[in-house]
């Protein structure tokens, strides 16, 4: 099936990454074209676990046609569908006017399946993408967006958290599958385990300061996530698992123990201990240590992300292969 992933939009990378880093974990789909608004992707199932992983995007849309405006408009003559409908035009380029397409595709849709419009209770909502080119698609799923900012609220919360959004993006796009292990090296209160573990892979996190650990395990227990949270320093704990997704300390004053540069040297080799093959999915501070982490794996993707006004987090994907 030929489908349509509307991006969100909020980062120029993060959303695509995202989509193909839950591809290649689900072995879904091929992807067929893609811009900073719309995916396309060939997918051969399971595309409601998909929904439920996504984070950066909001539908999966099945395309029913595209192409130049008179292309869509022979190929809406072999349209099928059955019930009612409701037309929403989403046009990113505005070469159409809007109303003009919903108007005169939606008689055409009417005269082609002879169903009739319904605004209030479709049994389809049609969509119409206008980027260089036409899409009519039928929703097959509305992401639920809403869930994330919910979990924003936990009973233990630190000023400075991972947005649980970002967390689930990251924790896709190091192509983490249910049942694996995963582990974060400086889990704070925990924000990035939550993620995975309502995806059903198997956490362990790691933070130095008991209170915070002792925090973490509140939040673990609060969403009903099995977790192994240590109150240590990361270089202390030998773990195993099959990725590693973290956002390293911001400063000296976030970390018990000394340099900055250094904990990142010891980070990425006991990361190399933990795994023996995987993804590591790591918010980094500057570019500076990104180059400590390219000396034990391969670096594929760059995301520079905006925190705020002066604080720019590099957001790197690392492979390990055995």
């Amino acid at each position: 099936m030929l489908c349509l992933f509307e991006l969100s939009g909020e980062h120029a990378t993060l959303p695509m990454a995202e989509l193909r880093g839950i591809m290649e974990a689900e072995k879904a789909g091929k992807e067929i074209y893609h811009n900073n608004r719309l995916a396309i992707f060939d997918i051969s199932g399971k595309i409601k676990k998909i929904a439920g992983r996504l984070a950066l995007s909001h539908s999966i849309n099945e395309v029913l046609a595209s192409g130049k405006k008179h292309e869509v408009e022979n190929a809406i003559r072999n349209i099928q569908i059955e019930g009612s409908f409701k037309i929403e035009v989403i046009n990113f380029d505005k070469r159409f006017s809007s109303n003009a397409l919903k108007k005169e595709f939606g008689k055409k849709m009417m005269e082609a399946t002879h169903s009739n419009v319904d605004i209030k209770h479709p049994e389809n909502l049609i969509k119409i993408y206008s980027y260089k080119k036409l899409y009519i698609t039928k929703e097959l799923f509305k992401i639920d967006r809403h869930q994330f900012e919910e979990r924003k609220q936990k009973p233990f919360e630190l000023p400075i958290t991972i947005h649980p959004r970002l967390a689930r993006a990251m924790v896709n796009i190091a192509r983490v599958r249910e049942k694996n292990t995963i582990i974060d090296p400086f889990c704070g209160t925990g924000t990035i385990l939550i993620e995975a573990g309502l995806m059903r892979a198997k956490v362990i996190g790691i933070e130095t300061k008991k209170w915070i650990a002792d925090g973490c395990k509140k939040n673990m227990e609060y969403f009903g996530i099995e977790s192994k949270i240590y109150a240590d320093d990361m270089r202390n704990v030998n773990a195993r698992g099959n990725a590693i997704v973290t956002d390293f300390p911001y400063g000296r004053a976030s970390y018990v123990g000394g340099n900055l540069k250094n904990l990142y040297e010891d980070a990425f080799k006991k990361f190399d201990e933990w795994i023996e093959s995987g993804y590591i999915m790591a918010g980094i501070s500057n570019r500076e240590f990104i180059n400590i982490g390219k000396k034990y794996f391969e670096l594929l993707e760059i995301h520079p992300y905006r925190v705020h006004k002066s604080l720019t987090r590099f957001l790197c994907l690392f492979k390990k292969e055995k």
